[in-house]
């Protein structure tokens, strides 16, 4: 009778040290994954796109996507659930491109519409279609404010990107961009007109004209990563911001200008 009753023990403490196992197991399992930020691309179908200068934004608030696919730029929403991602049809500028820019925006257009997994290895971001990885991107450092002004049309392109430390502009789809460090002063002058703008207000936001629908004049977009968020404009025309962004974009610009 006793040794019946200590099997008995045995067997349920098995029992519920299995079941408390395979709860873990799920619980690990069900761990919510947070995309939240700005990436760089790096490899694309196993090819080097670093040069390329591709980025894939998320705002898992919003459930939205956005980036940079080396002419246009590109938008949508996606679903995560654990590391299960969906993305939804994607939408985009459609700038006049060259055709190694189209190969590789179309690569990034099927690429996205194809993953199904998130994979998070410290500061790089994997994307991937069941077990084979499609894309990888590296996550930009941090809490880092970077400040991102773009203006695209058939004729002009201008790529000014601002962090603390550099200031990067690109005035060509094909060439590399021009960095130099950015001053104390600009830095200081940037964050103080940052504390005026409404963030989370920024795709709201509406254009004050639309000469970019029947004129041709370049679209322009405002986009700035703080706090490890990233919050983006809707478009506007190149040059002409809505009110509450105005200084802002202008100074940007003026920045951009004085780089050599």
């Amino acid at each position: 009778m006793k040794l019946t009753l200590t099997l008995l023990v045995i067997i349920a403490m098995n029992t519920c040290g299995n079941t408390t196992k395979t709860m873990a197991g799920q619980s690990n399992n069900n761990n919510i994954t947070k995309l939240n930020g700005s990436y760089h691309i790096t490899t694309l179908y196993d090819l080097d796109v670093i040069m390329n200068n591709l980025s894939i934004d998320f705002n898992d608030q919003e459930q939205k996507l956005s980036g940079f696919s080396g002419c246009n730029r590109f938008f949508g929403k996606y679903t995560l659930e654990a590391n299960t991602i969906e993305v939804g049809p994607l939408a985009s500028t459609k700038m006049l491109c060259r055709e190694t820019a189209n190969t590789i925006e179309s690569k990034i257009h099927d690429a996205l519409s194809k993953i199904n997994r998130v994979i998070i290895d410290g500061e790089l971001l994997k994307l991937a279609k069941d077990n084979t990885i499609i894309i990888t991107a590296t996550k930009s450092q941090g809490n880092e404010t970077v400040f991102n002004y773009s203006a695209l049309s058939r004729g002009k392109f201008e790529d000014i990107t601002i962090s603390k430390s550099t200031i990067s502009v690109k005035k060509d789809r094909n060439s590399k961009p021009i960095k130099k460090t950015c001053s104390k002063a600009d830095w200081q002058k940037l964050i103080s007109l940052l504390k005026d703008i409404p963030l989370d207000s920024l795709p709201k936001l509406k254009a004050p004209t639309e000469a970019r629908f029947y004129d041709g004049a370049a679209i322009g977009k405002l986009k700035i990563n703080y706090n490890n968020v990233s919050y983006e404009s809707s478009n506007f025309d190149h040059g002409k911001p809505p009110k509450a962004i105005e200084v802002l974009v202008k100074e940007i610009l003026s920045i951009g200008q004085n780089i050599e």
